[in-house]
């Protein structure tokens, strides 16, 4: 196959550049030999120490105005520095802010300091090295310093979780949010708003009953789920929010950026976390200037092969809303029983003892 002009032109070009880097070789190579049979030095004016100390300098200068361009450029990316969407949000954003503020001025002086040193104090002929090898005054005050000003964030910072770890209010909603590999389920407490019993021992993957429900329990008959990559999740605006975290396999971890939430589901042992959102979806779209944006949670503990999958979108929607999209929700017992005949005979069984025994606990399971 012949090849093309393109490929010609590049061929042609590497050769080009392949012989002007040998040229210069051979050009460096005469100058050496010609200096050599001159018995010509021609560095031996030159300081290596203060070219190393103007170098280092220089690295510093040139360091900083790239940390600062790349940061400018890229700060609008920056999750963690734009738009909290959740009141406590507020609170962990101010903290990041005041942190990073310590830690840049921390890292500019020292740094600055050490590139300096090394060109002001670079060797000179005649000058001699000070060995200065302790001062009492200077340990006490970078000991103290540091020591205060850590102490002070760290205050701050627990006096904010200690605001956000409070118990939720009788009135917050609750959302239980389930993991497992690869995704997510929500389950919501229907009317009742209370949710059903679950346990390992009922789930059964085959039915569909993957949360394990205990369907002889009649709080969980009105219980909705949601699951699947493409369902959203719902959450209404300037409501409590009480998320209830728990994991069916290995560690994950509930992560909710834009509201500044993250825990890890834990098998076995169920963690929540509690947050108010302040921003709806459209809210957050007119703020951005994005009318595509959404809100997202992810896994942020790497779970396996599938990790990169466990992403759902989230809509932040007024109250009303909330409410009206909740009734709409079938719940899922009864979408449970319409899966398969054998879930239609043995969800008439549970619905006809519940009605019979109210609130009888369990004595066979979906095994059985």
């Amino acid at each position: 196959m012949d090849a093309s002009p393109f490929m010609d032109l590049q061929t042609i070009t590497g050769l080009i550049q392949g012989l002007l880097v040998l040229v210069l070789l051979l050009v460096g190579l005469n100058l050496y030999l010609v200096f050599r049979w001159k018995d010509i030095d021609p560095f031996r004016k030159w300081n290596p120490h203060a070219i190393n100390g103007s170098l280092f300098f220089l690295f510093f200068i040139v360091g900083m105005l790239a940390a600062v361009l790349s940061t400018n450029a890229w700060s609008d990316t920056f999750t963690l520095l734009n738009n909290p969407a959740s009141e406590h949000g507020v609170e962990i954003d101010r903290m990041q802010i005041n942190t990073t503020w310590v830690a840049v001025f921390v890292s500019v002086v020292t740094n600055f300091l050490l590139f300096y040193f090394a060109w002001r104090y670079r060797a000179k002929r005649g000058r001699k090295a000070l060995f200065y090898p302790h001062n009492n005054r200077l340990e006490v005050i970078w000991t103290a310093v540091p020591a205060v000003v850590l102490t002070l964030l760290v205050f701050d910072g627990v006096n904010v979780w200690h605001d956000i770890w409070e118990d939720p209010p009788a009135d917050a909603i609750e959302i239980e949010v389930n993991g497992k590999q690869f995704g997510w389920t929500y389950r919501y407490p229907g009317a009742d708003m209370q949710y059903g019993e679950t346990s390992v021992g009922f789930m059964n993957d085959a039915s569909g009953n993957e949360l394990g429900f205990n369907f002889r329990d009649r709080n969980g008959h009105d219980d909705i789920v949601s699951s699947g990559a493409i369902d959203t999740i719902y959450f209404p605006v300037n409501k409590t929010v009480n998320l209830t975290i728990k994991s069916r396999d290995v560690l994950h971890s509930a992560t909710l950026a834009h509201f500044r939430v993250k825990m890890d589901a834990v098998p076995g042992m169920p963690t929540r976390f509690t947050f108010k959102p302040i921003l709806t979806t459209e809210e957050m779209r007119k703020q951005t200037g994005n009318p595509k944006f959404n809100y997202e949670m992810s896994c942020q503990q790497i779970c396996g092969g599938g990790h990169w999958n466990m992403r759902r979108v989230i809509k932040v929607v007024e109250y009303d809303e909330y409410q009206s999209w909740l009734t709409k929700q079938t719940p899922f017992f009864t979408q449970w029983r319409g899966m398969t005949p054998a879930n239609e005979a043995m969800g008439k069984e549970f619905a006809e003892a519940v009605e019979a025994a109210n609130e009888e606990e369990p004595t066979v399971t979906l095994a059985e």
